[in-house]
């Protein structure tokens, strides 16, 4: 998996005791965190009703005409003009994310990215490609589907005459990510075809290509209603898989399995079995904007791959995680037979199996069906993971306590008092302190399943015995996190204390810091006052990390001074502009997050995971 983290970026998948580990919680925690965590509404105001923008009058951020007037102009300098790669890197990301197709200086932006796409140095390009994918506009992906297809125009871009297969494949992940924050339907279609075009080639060597293109395919919400392609998309080959989400569905299922009967357009038997796990949760994800005929199909498929024992344990697990995003928690046939399945793989499944089968029922479980019950079957469910909780493995205990909690979260936001048999056994479990990685998870778990209660003092002094007595960084940063989820009021002081004295630990830095953000604490004005007062760059590399994540519209000017001071060592300038993206950012959640969702991440490519380098490794 991924190295411990460097210095100003944020917690990497994998540290500390994770290591290697593919069964370790860890992995998936830093994955899916940021959509229990929440951040930016906590630190800037509630999002608009679109769920992605946050509310443009929150007091707490900087306005769009400062970061348009402000902010732009110095980023744009430092993509123009800058030597050192590092830093244009950063800056090329950051103006992705702040960039609009109406703002004065889009234009501007634009031919700066592409000049950068002809940069040597690797980071530099690719990041140029990413931001393309952030701006989102029909130029933008016009040039990223040109890439992606290596089309001439696409090597002009590159000023190369061939593109390497990872270059291509950062660019059909950026289709995604613009795919995904797009409101356009011609658009998604339009992207949706080129992928589709790019799949049906016949010279993927590598998984890396069609890996990213199945996966952005995913994040394509079409919707249940056929609507007529632009011109253009017309014209192409796949312009029937780009009808509808249901079209979309029947292409997809094509690479969730071997040749199918008609098929003739490819001539293998057999998908490559880390393309077939990332078409399955691709093929979930459009099942689930198709109509509900088409839910209902995509969900017996899965159940049935996931049942095929000649199947890779691999493509199973990716089928099990696909029913997390497509099963619901009511009535309908096909969602208790996949309940059902999932109750039995987390007994008697393999550990990979068993541990995504408790996150996916309680995903599942947590969803509202149709019908009179829309939550028929959580008590089922609610009853069997507080079960494995107390009775399970050692090393499945972790998993069962974080999917407890998801689904104690969920149920508690729709009105559903569960009763206290599940939070009862996490606090149980917590006080009597098993290992310190499974204190954390138990931690993690309580502070989901408690705090949408009044009782949460009644639950937390096993979070505080916890914290006291962790001083492991990256496990005592879970419970910093798991203080703030629960709002445990009272562990501020303690969290407070623990943001003087990790000043040269960025783990614990970063995660006190969202402790406290979660719990309503302006710790941005401490941070900036910190950042000005250290001499040490270690240091303020971390708290500018950490900046990123609890500023407000006061860390903007100091994050700008210390990135334009060429004085200061080039990390520090370039975590400077990472940690300025993010304060700015109007976004609910993190850039990265519809290519980190749902990821089976046990079958990642190169280009998303590889030490330091992929898409999910770069600051959120």
């Amino acid at each position: 998996m991924v190295r411990a983290p460097q210095p100003g970026s944020t917690p990497a998948i994998s540290h500390g005791a994770a290591g290697q580990d593919l069964l370790h919680w860890s992995h998936w925690w830093f994955l899916e965190s940021a959509r229990y965590m929440d951040l930016r509404t906590h630190v800037q105001g509630p999002p608009v009703a679109d769920g992605r923008s946050i509310a443009t009058n929150a007091p707490m951020a900087p306005s769009r005409k400062y970061v348009q007037e402000a902010v732009m102009p110095r980023l744009l300098d430092v993509i123009e003009n800058s030597t050192s790669d590092d830093i244009v890197a950063s800056a090329l990301v950051a103006a992705g994310r702040l960039t609009g197709p109406g703002d004065v200086l889009y234009g501007r932006v634009l031919t700066a990215m592409r000049a950068r796409m002809r940069a040597s140095n690797t980071r530099v390009f690719e990041s140029a490609v990413l931001s393309l994918g952030l701006i989102g506009t029909d130029a933008a992906c016009s040039d990223l589907l040109d890439v992606a297809q290596a089309t001439p125009r696409g090597m002009r871009l590159r000023g190369t005459d061939s593109l390497r297969t990872r270059t291509r494949a950062f660019a059909a992940h950026a289709l995604g990510l613009a795919a995904a924050q797009s409101d356009s339907i011609a658009l998604k279609q339009t992207i949706a075809s080129g992928l589709i075009e790019l799949l049906e080639e016949e010279t993927h060597r590598q998984s890396d290509l069609p890996v990213a293109a199945v996966s952005s395919l995913g994040l394509i919400e079409l919707g249940s209603r056929m609507q007529v392609p632009p011109a253009a998309v017309r014209e192409s080959s796949a312009a029937d898989y780009v009808l509808s989400g249901g079209t979309l569905t029947q292409y997809l299922e094509r690479w969730t399995q071997g040749k199918q009967s008609g098929d003739q357009r490819r001539d293998t038997t057999k998908r490559p079995t880390l393309v077939q796990c990332h078409a399955l949760v691709a093929y979930a994800r459009a099942a689930r904007s198709a109509d509900e005929g088409t839910r209902i199909e995509a969900i017996e498929h899965l159940v049935s791959h996931a049942k095929e024992r000649r199947n890779h344990l691999h493509q199973r697990t990716a089928s099990t995680i696909a029913m997390g995003e497509l099963v619901r928690g009511g009535n309908a046939k096909a969602d208790r037979a996949a309940r059902e399945y999932l109750l039995e793989a987390m007994s008697t499944g393999q550990p990979l199996e068993r541990r995504f089968a408790r996150i996916a029922l309680a995903s599942a479980s947590g969803r509202a069906g149709a019908g009179e019950e829309p939550f028929a079957g959580w008590r089922q469910v609610h009853g069997a993971l507080t079960k494995s909780l107390v009775q399970s493995r050692s090393s499945d205990m972790a998993w069962s306590a974080l999917s407890l909690g998801i689904l104690e979260d969920s149920l508690a936001k729709a009105g559903i008092d569960t009763g206290r048999s599940g939070t009862s056994a996490l606090r149980t479990l917590a006080v009597k302190r098993r290992s310190g990685d499974d204190s954390a998870a138990l931690a993690l778990g309580l502070a989901l399943a408690t705090r949408n209660r009044e009782d949460v003092a009644t639950f937390g002094p096993g979070v505080i015995k916890e914290f006291d007595e962790t001083t492991t960084p990256y496990l005592r940063g879970h419970v910093s996190v798991a203080l703030g989820l629960m709002d445990h009021r009272a562990s501020i002081p303690r969290l407070e204390a623990e943001l003087e004295a990790a000043a040269n630990q960025p783990i614990r830095l970063w995660s006190a810091a969202v402790g406290l953000v979660l719990m309503g604490e302006p710790v941005g004005a401490k941070l900036v006052q910190a950042l000005r007062e250290t001499n040490s760059s270690q240091s303020r590399i971390a708290i500018a990390a950490a900046l990123g994540q609890a500023g407000t519209f006061r860390a903007v000017a100091p994050l700008l001074d210390l990135m334009g001071d060429d004085g200061q060592p080039t990390p520090l300038r370039a975590s400077a502009v990472d940690a300025l993206g993010a304060v700015c950012d109007l976004s609910r959640l993190p850039w990265r997050d519809p290519v980190a969702h749902a990821l089976p991440y046990f079958a990642a490519t190169p280009t998303l995971i590889s030490g330091g380098a992929g898409v999910l490794e770069r600051p959120w």
